[in-house]
């Protein structure tokens, strides 16, 4: 086991040529065998490929709106914001982007957003899309959400194992 790990996990079927060549010197003779290792089965173990497009595409503007909020950014800006917001529409990939001084400034920006967006493309906004923030979840977000008949899709972030 010790060769096999100074060897960056070599198989042994690899260190018994090495052997049998003369490669390697204080190599002591030995059988190969079914020996696990550890680190070698957490090597080879795969995960599926995260999908490269969504199963569902949104056909129309407005359809379906993506939305997240990054920072806190350090340096805050010149006005005091840490944080931003972008919305993205899936139909058109277009994007806006709101500056905030704090997160729960989140609703009173959506609304903003949707009277915006609605204003200039005569539609409605049908549903929208997040990530399980804090921001997105509260009771008021919800309910305005409800109130105008947006459907609510909450996405789970790829953490990897």
């Amino acid at each position: 086991m010790l060769w096999h790990q100074r060897y960056g996990h070599l198989n042994f079927k690899g260190l018994k040529t090495q052997k049998e060549k003369g490669m390697v010197i204080e190599l002591q003779s030995f059988k190969i065998q079914e020996i696990t290792c550890a680190d070698c089965l957490s090597g080879k173990q795969t995960r599926q490929a995260q999908p490269k497009q969504g199963n569902w595409r949104a056909s129309n503007v407005l359809e379906l709106i993506h939305s997240d909020i990054c920072g806190p950014i350090n340096p805050a800006s010149k006005s005091g914001k840490k944080y931003f917001l972008i919305f993205i529409d899936d139909f058109s990939r277009k994007g806006w982007v709101f500056l905030l001084a704090i997160k729960s400034e989140a609703l009173d920006c959506f609304k903003e957003f949707k009277i915006l967006v609605e204003k200039e493309l005569g539609q409605a906004i049908k549903s929208f899309r997040t990530d399980r923030g804090g921001e997105y979840l509260s009771d008021a977000f919800t309910d305005f959400c409800k109130e105008h008949g947006i459907k609510r899709q909450l996405t789970t972030a790829y953490t990897p194992q």
